[in-house]
């Protein structure tokens, strides 16, 4: 008759489920699935507020280009200046502005890749080893209370160290493609499209003065209110666009993963505190 099959006993099959854990939480940290997923979605992100700066600086330029722009006629001996880019001015400094808010959200984007560098340290999934290992062989064999809460916080910093700052940026992503990613694109297409149209209405200016006459150039000063609404037709719906990348971009560099570390911190210190059942 053959011996009956042991059953495992109350020790193993309480530490079953934080063996499980231990394994899932190694083997994640070993694989890199989700730092390079979080570094993937940082460089675009990156990529994205540097490519609307640059956007942005260029339009400055171009706007401030027109502003020093001067159409000198002359008239029966009478000098006349007009200075049709001073109408341009309030737009030109929300540009300006609105450059030095991308330029900020560059520069909170890598101070995020900075903690990201730290959460990658070759060293930090060994740490995460050992503690993880520690605080199960505090839950496998007989030990006092305070040393299994000393094993379980040791765990949980490394465990926030490894993994708070990818899962902030994953999170973030998936928010913005969720939601800010239409409002980018549009706000952003409708940037790049009045530099462009901005640019090539100056150019066209430019040659048509330069090819003009006396005569010519005295009667162009009946277009200059023509050109001014042509500019400030570009510009007519240029600052909603510009007020929501400025939005886009401060939820999603800024806002959100302080929102997102907060609420792990919360739940970190939930785990922190000691439970009234051992650990």
């Amino acid at each position: 008759m053959e011996p009956p099959i042991e059953t495992p006993t109350p020790i193993l099959r309480s530490i079953a489920p934080r063996l499980l854990l231990v394994l899932a939480l190694i083997g994640l940290s070993w694989s890199g699935l989700v730092e390079n997923s979080a570094e993937q979605q940082h460089q675009k992100m990156l990529t994205r507020a540097l490519v609307t700066f640059g956007v942005a600086r260029s339009l400055n330029g171009a706007i401030s280009v027109i502003q020093e722009t001067e159409i000198a006629l002359q008239p029966a001996g009478v000098g006349v200046a007009l200075e049709p880019g001073q109408v341009l001015d309030p737009v030109n400094d929300l540009i300006e502005r609105f450059s030095w808010v991308m330029l900020a959200s560059a520069a909170s984007s890598g101070v995020q890749r900075l903690l990201l560098e730290i959460s990658l340290w070759p060293w930090m999934t060994l740490v995460l080893a050992v503690t993880a290992l520690a605080w199960l062989w505090a839950n496998a064999v007989p030990a006092t209370r305070s040393k299994r809460l000393l094993a379980r916080r040791l765990l949980l910093i490394a465990v926030f160290v490894r993994f708070a700052v990818p899962g902030v940026m994953l999170a973030n992503d998936l928010s913005y493609r969720l939601f800010l990613e239409p409002v980018y694109n549009e706000a952003s297409a409708e940037l790049t499209r009045t530099r462009d149209d901005l640019t090539q209405l100056q150019a066209e200016t430019d040659r048509e003065l330069a090819d003009q006459g006396w005569w010519d150039r005295t009667a162009g000063t009946l277009r200059v209110r023509e050109r001014l609404e042509s500019y400030q037709a570009l510009f007519s719906s240029l600052a909603e666009h510009v007020i929501d990348l400025v939005a886009v971009f401060v939820l999603q560099t800024i806002l959100l993963p302080l929102l997102f570390l907060w609420a792990l911190v919360r739940l970190w210190t939930s785990l922190w505190r000691p439970s009234p059942a051992a650990s």
